[in-house]
């Protein structure tokens, strides 16, 4: 699994962080909080630093101006945070330059060239596709009244959508796991389909979302997704997840296009 895609993904989410505090700091009040105590009283003041065209330092008092506090406190966190972004894009790029694939592919290039045939050795042990498909447990007796279609496989699902997702994954030979168990403490609900993507070993997780006029059912689907990306499973990175239509039915385009862009 070449990891240093996750690298770059992290090393963008931190440089989009860097410009947005960057575009805000902008707008904050000038200067900085300063605190002076007398007795139980705490006094607040913009302290304006000699600085440029500033000959002279000076500070204004500002205890009855809260808008101009709190600017002044979101100001401070933004500098220091500033601080740190700095560092961790530094390391990230230190890592990303530094970071060397081990798959096999990669590792063992030369080795396979020189020894034709032997290549299957470098998978020797290795649980299977169709191993790992079937190796989990599922939990049947969830809403089990619900499991009223078969996929080609007899497998019980919920919905159509679901037992056509099941035939296009089987189409492409995409090993996947039905409603099973995400393994992560922070995450007790169940998703649709759980598939190892063949090209990289990738877990990529996949909800279909059927009863879309049902505002019941989004509203959990909704606490699902909190709870997901709490567990680092977001969309267009390992989630996919797609839509009945208005009518009930599903969009088959859509549906391939997701297994051509991501699972192939």
């Amino acid at each position: 699994m070449q990891h240093i895609y996750e690298l770059e993904r992290i090393r963008t989410i931190v440089k989009e962080t860097e410009a947005d505090l960057t575009k805000e700091l902008k707008s904050l009040p000038d200067g900085m909080l300063t605190i002076r105590k007398q007795g139980n009283r705490r006094f607040y003041y913009q302290h304006f630093p000699k600085t440029g065209n500033r000959k002279k330092a000076r500070s204004k008092g500002i205890t009855n101006e809260t808008e101009t506090i709190m600017g002044l406190v979101r100001k401070k966190y933004i500098e220091k945070a500033l601080l740190v972004i700095d560092k961790d894009i530094k390391t990230l790029d230190m890592a990303i330059k530094h970071y060397q694939p081990f798959d096999e592919a990669t590792l063992m290039a030369g080795f396979v060239e020189k020894n034709p045939g032997l290549e299957v050795g470098l998978y020797h042990g290795m649980q299977s596709d169709e191993a790992w498909a079937d190796d989990y447990k599922r939990q049947e007796d969830l809403f089990k009244e619900q499991l009223i279609y078969t996929s080609a496989k007899g497998v019980p699902m919920r919905s159509l959508g679901e037992v056509y997702i099941s035939s296009r994954l089987d189409h492409y030979g995409i090993p996947y796991r039905y409603e099973a168990s995400v393994p992560h403490p922070d995450v007790k609900r169940i998703p649709d389909f759980t598939i190892r993507r063949p090209r990289d070993g990738k877990i990529i997780y996949w909800e279909h979302l059927g009863l879309t006029d049902d505002k019941g059912y989004m509203q959990r689907n909704d606490l699902k997704f909190v709870e997901y990306e709490n567990a680092d499973i977001v969309p267009w990175d390992n989630l996919i997840i797609t839509y009945n239509k208005e009518d009930g039915g599903y969009d088959a385009k859509i549906i391939e296009a997701m297994i051509q862009g991501w699972l192939l």
